[in-house]
């Protein structure tokens, strides 16, 4: 069988297609397998450098807190956190865990809720009472709490590996 050279210059034409669409498959490949790396040097140097938890004392200081004590408020009345409250409350957790904020942010670009719930897990708040302080269904809380622990480590993970995460940093 003779080809062409129309024939031979589509088939040029083919080839060159899929070789290129096979480079950048590849390519996409490595950065997503680098910017994994990247996300798991950053654990790994977090726990290298864990603030080691707050003595017994520390924690009973973040319990007597304005904002702590108006969270208790919040859920005796069912009401939701507004700005204010979150900044205090921001305030207040990177007082006590030094630079809590700035590693859960270098790990992953959160959203405003993302950051919220795990700034309540990390002061011991209940998944139920997360929901109603953050205007959220329980199911919605459950669902970020499992998709940052995917987003962060690449795997699936129940909402219990988050959490646990979360208050070792």
């Amino acid at each position: 069988m003779v080809l062409t050279d129309r024939e031979l210059f589509l088939l040029i034409i083919c080839t060159v297609f899929y070789i290129t669409l096979f480079i950048l498959v590849l390519q996409n490949h490595r950065s997503k397998i680098q910017l994994l790396q990247s996300r798991l040097d950053n654990i790994h140097a977090m726990q290298k450098m864990a603030v080691i938890e707050p003595r017994r004392q520390d924690v009973t200081t973040l319990f007597s807190t304005p904002i702590y004590l108006r969270i208790k408020e919040y859920l005796n009345d069912g009401r939701s956190m507004n700005q204010s409250d979150w900044q205090e409350l921001t305030e207040a957790v990177d007082g006590l865990y030094s630079g809590f904020s700035e590693k859960l942010f270098s790990l992953y670009r959160m959203s405003e809720q993302d950051y919220h719930v795990s700034l309540l897990i990390k002061v011991r708040i209940q998944p139920k009472d997360i929901a109603t302080l953050t205007a959220h269904s329980k199911e919605s809380i459950a669902s970020t709490r499992s998709r940052l622990y995917q987003k962060v480590f690449g795997k699936k993970g129940s909402t219990k590996d988050w959490d646990d995460f979360v208050l070792s940093i």
